[in-house]
């Protein structure tokens, strides 16, 4: 998928010296291509992380007691390398040096003797950070200290690392900007660390992320049952966080650069019938696997019962999650709480994922034209590990119960089937000169309600002053939504005005935003408005803005940006 193109290579043979001379130069250059061509996190990373078993509560006996039993469990041969520290290791203070280091009271040993048992046991060391003043529990942060925590983490032996966002939007700096300050710093130890971002799924696709990380959330925090898991799934692999159009973030994933829905509750998971646990757990994994997401298992180790074990290591999923093709699967069918994913896998066949979330048993149909096969197909059932025979043009999967799935690997080997369809750079981002209306872009990111197209949100026509708009984007409070100006338009310009839908008494309230709501720049903001109160004009300067978001806020009220528009060029 990625080619190796060699240039020609024309050595002149003068002599047996100068023959020499070149054969090394050759293998120096090449050696170093190589080197500069490595990728970290090649396949989505695998491991454990202590917050959802532990939350704060940690100590170094814990942590090492989980390492042996990442070892016992078979969790390391299966594939989970990485055992990360979450928040809540660290003292209270920096120490005179106005270095981290780990509390004493729960890590006495010191946070390098706790990386070392780590690696002792075939492992590697991830640990937590926030890029804020402060972490997520009150701890202190790395804000105005980047440098020196990036070094003291090599120092110890780091080899990923979870980069938090709470109180990051006092930074004073767009989030591009602070992870680039990270990468800078963790180029400078000399040490290869992966970093993680977490920040609550504010758009890291959109803004930049893959220039300084390896993963992002695409997710708020997830919790251990299934309406939480679900929705983190949507914001990977729907459109729980983007456009419609974009059928889930897909083209935004790949070797190197992958969407994060949140860490595994596999063997949490709560508030669902005994019966149904099972099948829950296996759904969950067979998400995530199928995503090409991060495995981070949350689940205390040190007593995890033989059924949830057989989940984590299950070796047919790991193998589609870890397919080095490393393409995201995406959503080939989905109506009425039935659903089928498709990842398309390096050798040619594709993992197909059947999903049924409604209450009572159903079938689940698919055609192999849908996935770019056609005839009779051979089928492998990933959980039983075994095949299953060979279907003619269409699958069914039959019988699925709530939150039952299955997930089947189908074709024969050979050349590598198609993706869904990539949206176009130009549906989505600035990249002409001239005008372009936001409402024929798709928005790259939302948070809260999606704003509806060339209408009110009721889906009524907006009009100004009895005229219709035939330009225009409806809001129900609250709403945010981000496109992409990738530095290409000069000016934005719209009205806004309060929708006649409003309630009485309510009030609303619009903004622009450069950057996500971390980066905290807001470019205008209309104050408070009432049902009452006239259309304002908007234009301001969108020289060097890279994503632009508009939001609107209040309860109980609608809004209309009328004719939104940047112009580029002028």
């Amino acid at each position: 998928m990625y080619p190796f193109r060699e240039g020609d290579c024309d050595l002149n043979r003068h002599d047996a010296t100068q023959t020499v001379f070149f054969v090394l130069l050759l293998f120096t250059s090449l050696t170093c291509y190589a080197e500069d061509r490595t990728v970290l996190a090649a396949t989505p990373p695998m491991g454990w992380n202590s917050w959802n078993a532990f939350e704060k509560d940690i100590d170094e006996n814990k942590i090492r007691a989980i390492a042996d039993a990442m070892v016992s469990s078979g969790m390391r041969d299966a594939g989970y390398e990485y055992l990360v520290i979450d928040d809540a290791w660290m003292a209270p203070e920096r120490d005179s040096e106005g270095r981290l280091w780990g509390d004493p009271k729960t890590f006495p040993g010191g946070m390098k003797a706790i990386g070392d048992y780590i690696h002792s046991k075939g492992l590697k060391f991830g640990i937590y950070q926030d890029r804020a003043d402060l972490t997520c529990q009150g701890l202190p942060g790395s804000l105005n200290h980047e440098e020196v925590d990036m070094a003291t983490f090599a120092e110890w032996g780091v080899d990923y690392i979870k980069l938090d966002s709470c109180h990051a939007e006092r930074n004073g700096r767009t989030s591009s900007e602070d992870y680039a300050i990270f990468r800078k710093a963790i180029e400078a130890t000399g040490r290869p660390m992966v970093l993680s971002i977490s920040d609550f799924g504010n758009a890291a696709w959109a803004w930049g992320g893959s220039k300084h990380a390896q993963l992002w959330r695409t997710s708020n925090d997830i919790y251990p049952w299934m309406d939480s898991i679900y929705y983190c799934a949507q914001t990977s692999g729907g459109d729980q966080k983007s456009h419609p159009a974009f059928n889930g973030l897909w083209q935004f994933a790949g070797p190197g650069h992958w969407n994060d829905p949140d860490m595994l509750h596999v063997g949490n998971l709560k508030h669902i019938p005994e019966d149904r646990k099972e099948f829950a757990n296996r759904t969950h994994f067979g998400l995530w696997c199928i995503l090409a997401a991060p495995l981070m298992a949350g689940n205390d180790l040190r007593s995890m019962n033989d059924d949830v074990r057989t989940v984590l290591t299950a070796k047919e999923l790991i193998a589609v999650n870890q397919d080095p093709r490393g393409v995201q699967g995406y959503k080939a069918f989905s109506q009425d709480g039935r659903e089928v994913y498709c990842k398309p896998l390096a050798d040619g066949t594709a993992a197909l994922l059947f999903l049924n979330k409604q209450r009572t048993k159903t079938n689940i149909s698919i055609s192999w034209k849908t996935i770019g096969l056609s005839g009779r197909q051979p089928v492998r059932d990933l959980w039983a590990r075994r095949d299953i025979g060979e279907f003619k043009d269409t699958f069914t999967a039959t019988d699925l119960g709530w939150h039952e799935s299955l997930m089947i690997r189908v074709g024969n080997p050979g050349p590598e089937l198609p993706t869904a369809s990539p949206v176009p750079l130009e549906k989505y981002a600035v990249t002409r000169t001239g005008v372009t209306y936001l409402s024929h872009l798709y928005y790259i990111w939302k948070a809260h309600h999606a704003p509806a197209y060339d209408s009110t949100f009721s889906g009524e026509p907006i009009t100004v002053a009895g005229q219709k708009v035939a330009n225009g984007i409806g809001c129900k409070g609250k709403s945010a939504f981000m496109f992409m100006i990738n530095g290409k338009a000069d000016r934005f310009k719209a009205r806004v005005q309060m929708d006649a839908a409003s309630d009485a008494a309510g009030e609303g309230r619009f903004k622009v935003h450069s950057g996500d709501f971390f980066s905290n720049t807001v470019l205008w903001d209309s104050k408070k408005m009432s049902k009452n109160s006239e259309v304002l004009d908007v234009d301001i300067d969108l020289r060097g803005v890279q994503c632009l978001m508009l939001v609107f806020e209040g309860k109980d009220a609608f809004g209309n940006w009328i004719e939104p528009r940047v112009i580029a060029g002028e």
